[in-house]
């Protein structure tokens, strides 16, 4: 294989800001998660430490980026019972580039990702869990306001992407930022007819809807996006738990509690929270404010607390390789 290449920092597909603390040095730093897709599929990784990437050259960047283990972040085909029972279906333009005026080819999620091996194959896990819920959504008719599903990309026989409609526009966050507006009750209405969709007909339930997670059209057509969190209701959710808190914290035993209910590590997928998630989403649109400095979940602080105390270790080797650096010159 060809090696990658960085030519510019648009290369780059995966850009996370994580601001952490140094414990040693007591200093503060930005950490940036770096990820970037070999026109192979081939997905190399990294951390740069000390600013934005914005001040980072393109050499540093290239040498940031390790190439991961494909077994550590795409799943195998067919998919192993114990990552996802579940019929993959292979889209017919896998070995080729999809349009991406008509496709939108979706990437397994990489920030819980660590360069140390071994251990649970988590990135893959929670990626084959979505393609279980995507086709399960591809065995009946489809809905005009729920993401569509062609299958799978494979390569070298691994799941290397999903191949989803592309649905032009913004999501609803930033399409009312930019001083748009949509007609609230046939928005709701349509992402109504959305879930009792998902639920009488499919028989999922979403579980993390937002604002984040609805695309809409040009002419406010809503379309409820990101099965990464669905399951059937009433199910253990042991992979993709949400990370947003609208319609009650995920955390919570019982979604009707909010805030207060008992936190279980393996919530429980339940239609209440899709509907309370709606309704709250009735209430802002009367004034939609930035969805994420007014509903920070605890699943988004223990994810803040992850990527912190992962900062912190890569901080901590890396201020103890200068060490070694500067005791050996």
């Amino acid at each position: 294989m060809s090696e990658l290449i960085i030519t510019s920092k648009d290369d780059v597909e995966y850009l996370i800001s994580l601001d952490t603390k140094d414990v040693e040095l007591g200093a503060k730093y930005f950490c940036w998660v770096l990820g970037s897709v070999h026109e192979e599929d081939a997905l190399h990784f990294g951390w740069i430490t000390g600013g934005p990437v914005s001040g980072h050259s393109i050499e540093q960047i290239q040498k940031a980026l390790v190439r991961v283990p494909s077994e550590r972040i795409f799943p195998p085909l067919p998919i192993p019972w114990w990552f996802a029972h579940t019929g993959v279906t292979v889209a017919e333009s896998w070995d080729a580039e999809p349009d991406p005026d008509v496709y939108y080819l979706k990437r397994p999620w990489i920030a819980r990702l660590e360069e140390e091996g071994g251990g649970p194959k988590e990135v893959a896990m929670w990626f084959a869990h979505e393609v279980k819920q995507l086709e399960r959504l591809a065995r009946h008719p489809p809905h005009p306001n729920l993401v569509r599903y062609h299958g799978c990309r494979v390569r070298k026989g691994r799941i290397t992407g999903a191949l989803l409609g592309r649905v032009p526009g913004d999501n609803l966050w930033s399409y009312l930022e930019a001083g748009k507006t949509v007609d609230k009750d046939r928005f709701i209405a349509a992402l109504t007819s959305a879930l009792d969709h998902l639920h009488n007909v499919v028989g999922l339930v979403h579980n993390d809807i937002h604002p984040g997670n609805i695309v809409v059209s040009p002419n406010g057509v809503p379309t409820l996006i990101d099965l990464g969190s669905a399951y059937p209701d009433g199910e253990e959710m042991t992979q993709g738990i949400p990370f947003s808190c609208w319609g009650g914290d995920p955390l919570d035993m019982d979604p009707e509690t909010h805030f207060d209910g008992p936190r279980t590590a393996s919530p429980t997928s339940r239609k209440p929270r899709d509907l309370a998630a709606l309704k709250q989403l009735r209430t802002w649109l009367d004034n939609p404010v930035d969805p994420w400095t007014t509903t920070v979940s605890r699943q988004q602080a223990d994810t803040a607390d992850y990527f912190a105390e992962v900062g912190n270790r890569r901080m901590q080797e890396a201020v103890a390789r200068r060490k070694d650096n500067e005791a050996a010159a």
